[in-house]
């Protein structure tokens, strides 16, 4: 808590592991993704909640890819040798949250401010760009 109005939370994760691979040779697990996390700054005023966060991923070079995902090119980002890799991304995001009632809350947000273009690591997916999110929730 920075404040009474103003609360800030991080979250990291960081893991590293090997695995054996069918030949008996060692390699970084494939499952261990890169750094990730998420910080938010929150502000809260009774039924208003806003809040700014920026959620994050680490790289991982082909140095660190495992042996299998290198031979995977189609669902990373290909570095200047022409290596597969998985460069580091971040996205800045907001949103927007009012009690209308002790059950009904009107959300709204903005997710990937910058409109960046990212990969999450190992899903081969492009990630969407910029977009508006609104919702109504009820609860019972």
């Amino acid at each position: 808590k920075i404040s009474s109005k103003f609360n800030f939370i991080s979250r990291f994760n960081y893991q590293k592991g090997e695995e054996i691979m069918d030949d008996n040779s060692v390699s970084n697990s494939r499952h261990a993704a890169p750094f990730f996390g998420v910080s938010r700054l929150q502000f809260k005023h009774k039924k208003l909640m806003l809040e700014m966060n920026i959620q994050y991923s680490g790289e991982q070079t082909f140095a660190n890819l495992n042996q299998e995902e290198r031979g995977k090119p189609e669902i990373y980002a290909i570095d200047e040798n022409g290596n597969p890799w998985s460069p580091g991304w971040y996205t800045i995001n907001f949103r927007c949250m009012y009690s209308i009632s002790n059950r009904w809350v009107v959300s709204s947000g903005v997710e990937n401010m910058l409109d960046l273009q990212y990969r999450p690591y190992s899903s081969g997916l492009v990630a969407p760009g910029r977009n508006f999110v609104m919702s109504l929730r009820m609860n019972f």
